[in-house]
C-alpha cells in the first residue's frame, strides 16, 4: 500500500517490516492527506493530535507580524517529521502556523498509534526521542541566532552549511530569495541589499539561485 511504501523509506520507521506497518494501518489511526500549494495545514493555537510525516512536497512553520512580514522558523522537506515535540506535551498547541509551501502529501499518525509503535519497537522509541532532543537543541540555536546574529552572519552561515551539504563552493539555493529571506526572518529587500554588498566586497557572486562563495579564497 502507498502509506506503507512511503513510511518504509523514512529512517524512523525502518525498524518495522512492511507486514508490521500494514498491520498498524489496518488497525486505523494512519491517514494519507494531500495539500495544495499555500494551503494552511494548521493554525497557530490548534491542538496537535498527530505525528506527521512528509511524503512529498514541502511545509513551513511560520509566523506573520503586524506589518505582514512572514518569518519561516523551519522548513520541512520530504521524509521529515513534525509534531513530535507537541504530541505528548501538556501544552500541545502549535506555536506557529503550518503552511504548505509546495503541493505535498502527509501521513498523519494518531497519538494512540504512536504509543503502540513505541511499545512495539524500542528502536522507534529511541528514534522519536532523538528527534525531540534534536528539535529542542535546534530551537535553542535559532533563538540564540535571532538574538545575536546580523543578517550578514545568518546568511553566510546558511550558505556555508549549504556549501558543506552540496560539497562545492558553487551552491544552488533550494528556495527562492523571497523564501530565504522569510526563513532568515528578514524582508526580501534587506536580503537583496546584503547580497549586493557581499558581491561588491567580492565575498560571493550569484546568478539567480546559483551562488559562488569566494569566502575561502579571501581567508
Amino acid at each position: 500500500m502507498e502509506i506503507v511504501r512511503s513510511l518504509s523509506k523514512v529512517a524512523l520507521f525502518q525498524c518495522f517490516s512492511d507486514e508490521e506497518l500494514s498491520q498498524f494501518l489496518k488497525e486505523g489511526g494512519m491517514k494519507l492527506t494531500h495539500y495544495a500549494k499555500d494551503q494552511l495545514v494548521a493554525l497557530q493555537g490548534d491542538a496537535c493530535s498527530t505525528l506527521d510525516v512528509i511524503v512529498e512536497g514541502r511545509l513551513s512553520l511560520q509566523s506573520i507580524d503586524e506589518q505582514g512580514a512572514v518569518f519561516k522558523a523551519r522548513v520541512l522537506e520530504r521524509g521529515e517529521i513534525w509534531g513530535a515535540t507537541l504530541l505528548f506535551s501538556r501544552y500541545n498547541r502549535y506555536p506557529l502556523q503550518v503552511v504548505c509551501d509546495r503541493a505535498c502529501s502527509v501521513i498523519r499518525i494518531k497519538r494512540s498509534v504512536v504509543l503502540s509503535l513505541c511499545s512495539t519497537k524500542p528502536d522507534f522509541l529511541v528514534g522519536l526521542l532523538q528527534i525531540i532532543s534534536d528539535r529542542t537543541y535546534e530551537l535553542g540555536l535559532t533563538v540564540t541566532k535571532l538574538n545575536e546574529q546580523t543578517l550578514r552572519q545568518s546568511l553566510l552561515d546558511y550558505l556555508s552549511r549549504l556549501s558543506l551539504q552540496q560539497g562545492s563552493d558553487m551552491v544552488t539555493l533550494p528556495m527562492s530569495k523571497t523564501e530565504l529571506a522569510h526563513r532568515l526572518g528578514y524582508a526580501r529587500t534587506s536580503l537583496s541589499r546584503e547580497l549586493a554588498l557581499l558581491r561588491n566586497e567580492e565575498l560571493l557572486s550569484f546568478n539567480g539561485r546559483q551562488v559562488h562563495l569566494h569566502i575561502s579564497s579571501k581567508s
